[in-house]
């Protein structure tokens, strides 16, 4: 007599999925943000309401010393504000951003996470 079909092996475990870098917590909950902040978040989540808070002041009434007070607080993942402004005007003017300016070096920021550029500087000459 034959002896009864052996069941199939059973099938190896999917690996264990890997989080990748457009689906971390911080990245889906900077897409929630409104307005200005979106795409805006700490590296390790939500960007904090103190930091949207310091920002709008400062787009409300920009100075050297409210650009002191703001300038090293993060905006996107590890990325400050003040790398932002940086990245934004290649060459530096030594100059705190005005509103416009701020905006456009935070949409600047959050594109460049998106897309994985680091923002480096590459000398070509």
């Amino acid at each position: 007599m034959l002896d009864p079909p052996s069941p199939p092996p059973a099938a190896d475990p999917p690996p264990a999925a890997t989080t990748s870098a457009t689906t971390t917590p911080a990245r889906s909950d900077g897409m929630k943000e409104p307005g200005i902040f979106k795409g805006c978040a700490e590296a390790d989540g939500p960007l904090a309401a103190t930091t949207k808070r310091a920002v709008l002041a400062y787009l409300g009434k920009p100075s050297a010393d409210a650009w002191a007070r703001v300038a090293g607080r993060p905006i996107v993942g590890r990325t400050t504000l003040g790398q932002a402004w940086d990245a934004a005007l290649p060459g530096g003017s030594g100059r705190h951003p005005n509103a416009a300016e701020l905006v456009r070096a935070i949409r600047l920021a959050v594109a460049r996470q998106l897309t994985g550029i680091n923002g480096a500087r590459c000398r070509t000459h």
